[in-house]
């Protein structure tokens, strides 16, 4: 996802140079909106790894 975001922030910032102001601003918002996605789920992933209950002491091996 965060690929995504960098296409339409690279997207954005050639329509800017190029002169299409609208296709700019659309693109511009793509990417905003795509990174602050992947931002929530990275961070809702760490916190699910520190949150996690971790009943295992052995480290998920089992017992042998």
């Amino acid at each position: 996802m965060i690929f995504w975001a960098f296409i339409s922030f690279t997207l954005a910032l050639m329509s800017g140079l190029f002169g299409f102001g609208g296709g700019a601003d659309a693109t511009a918002e793509l990417a905003q909106a795509l990174f602050f996605v992947f931002l929530m789920a990275a961070a809702a992933l760490v916190l699910k790894q520190v949150f996690e209950d971790d009943d295992d002491q052995d480290g998920g091996r089992g017992r042998d």
